[in-house]
């Protein structure tokens, strides 16, 4: 009589089952240990930059009572100057435009101080009361050097060549030409505040007119980039010998060569020097 054969009950089938199941216990106690290794690395970084930022103000802060401090931005300055940089020359820019815009009220303000009585540099001290910055401290340090006996063109020249501004540049030279030879300061400054306020109408102008083409400027700059995304996106393989043939790296990269000329050539038509 042939045995007779027993199916497997329902638990010894769940422990053979459970034994053909891959062992996750190590792959979990790994993983959390690379976690917390990782944390323990972050906590530490953290740690040790704190402390060497502390120790860096520290070290700053003992330089400054010692009179280090000055030595070491002396030695940086040419460092500094020598490199320009496009987001100090912007600000520059911009400073400078400023500048520009202030000055002729300001002239304004000092020749109605002339008219009455007082001399230059009480009626440039008067009108630093009731303007803003930059053109304030250039005032300010011009009144300060009077004070101690520096001529007021020669400072004033000096902070123009400074801050790179030609109207500043023509206000000292008018301030010294009327020291040295004399004549009437309040028709010359007159005549030095309706040139300011000629060219600054003319650049007002320019810019409302050119403001359309500048606008197109930037648009036909942006249009072949955002065209090649755009098609990026959509068929990425359309695009990709622009950027994996040889013949087509040398296309993009003269494309982005003209793109760059066009741009400038553009801007130097939109921004044209006004002198009056």
């Amino acid at each position: 009589m042939p045995p007779r054969r027993t199916r497997p009950g329902p638990r010894w089938r769940w422990r053979d089952e459970r034994r053909c199941l891959p062992r996750g216990g190590g792959t979990m106690s790994a993983h959390l240990s690379a976690s917390l290794a990782f944390a323990t690395a972050a906590a530490l970084g953290a740690t040790q930059l704190r402390t060497r930022l502390q120790e860096r103000k520290t070290e700053k802060r003992m330089r400054q009572l010692v009179g280090v401090e000055p030595f070491v931005a002396s030695t940086r300055t040419p460092v500094r100057v020598s490199i320009p940089h496009p987001m100090q020359d912007r600000k520059q820019r911009k400073r400078n435009a400023m500048l520009s815009s202030q000055l002729a009220p300001a002239l304004e303000l000092i020749v109605g101080h002339l008219r009455i009585g007082r001399n230059i540099n009480a009626a440039i001290s008067e009108v630093t009361d009731s303007i803003s910055e930059p053109l304030r401290s250039i005032f300010v340090e011009s009144v300060e050097e009077a004070r101690l006996g520096t001529p007021l063109s020669d400072t004033l020249q000096r902070l123009s060549d400074k801050e790179s501004n030609r109207h500043l540049g023509v206000v000292a030279s008018a301030i010294g030409l009327q020291s040295q030879h004399g004549g009437s300061l309040v028709e010359i400054l007159e005549a030095v505040h309706t040139t300011i306020e000629e060219e600054d109408r003319l650049r007002r102008d320019i810019q409302t007119l050119t403001a359309d083409n500048r606008i197109s400027a930037k648009v036909l700059l942006a249009l072949p980039p955002a065209t090649l995304g755009l098609v990026s996106v959509l068929n990425p393989g359309y695009a990709s010998p622009l950027l994996s043939d040889p013949l087509g790296q040398r296309m993009s990269v003269a494309g982005v060569v003209l793109a760059f000329a066009g741009w400038r050539w553009l801007k130097r038509l939109a921004n044209p020097e006004v002198v009056a």
